[in-house]
């Protein structure tokens, strides 16, 4: 993270601002259960980092080893929570910001969406009383196996309870 001699005034301004987003990309990852609306910021805060090193990139004058490996970290704490960041951003939602961005391949933080699972599809609203997490087929065989003409009650009870037992 060291700054070598011959930097302008303009380029130590780039270069500070460089640090103070890779301090917020990071404040951000650390608080990634708790986003909420604010979890897109993530890609763009990852972005501004990308554009920044790339403007130093090839730069004797600069050495970024240390931030591109305080980034490098970071990223690989993205990438072990990217299931939980897609579904706070939502799959699509993240098409939306492939279409507004158009974001290179290079930057693979705009398509993790595409290595996580879609969530199940929810029932349509006029199958508002169906469960969804039960199907027709094992409603009918519940009620098959726990209830109907031996007497019982559809829970699998099919005898009254012995006197003295609550």
């Amino acid at each position: 993270m060291s700054e070598r001699p011959g930097l302008n005034a303009d380029e130590k301004q780039v270069w500070t601002y460089l640090l103070d987003v890779v301090k917020d990309y990071g404040r951000y990852l650390s608080d990634i259960e708790n986003l909420g609306y604010s979890a897109p910021n993530v890609l763009y805060y990852r972005d501004e980092i990308q554009e920044m090193l790339e403007e130093f990139k090839g730069d004797p004058r600069v050495d970024f080893r240390g931030v591109w490996t305080q980034v490098k970290e970071f990223d690989e704490i993205l990438r072990a929570n990217q299931d939980l960041l897609v579904r706070t951003i939502g799959h699509a939602n993240f098409k939306q910001y492939h279409v507004m961005n158009d974001p290179p391949r290079t930057h693979w933080w705009w398509f993790i969406n595409r290595t996580v699972a879609k969530p199940a599809p929810q029932p349509g609203w006029w199958q508002f009383w169906k469960k969804p997490d039960i199907t027709t087929a094992q409603l009918l065989e519940a009620q098959e196996a726990g209830g109907g003409e031996d007497g019982g009650d559809g829970l699998g009870v099919s005898e009254a309870p012995v006197e003295g037992h609550s």
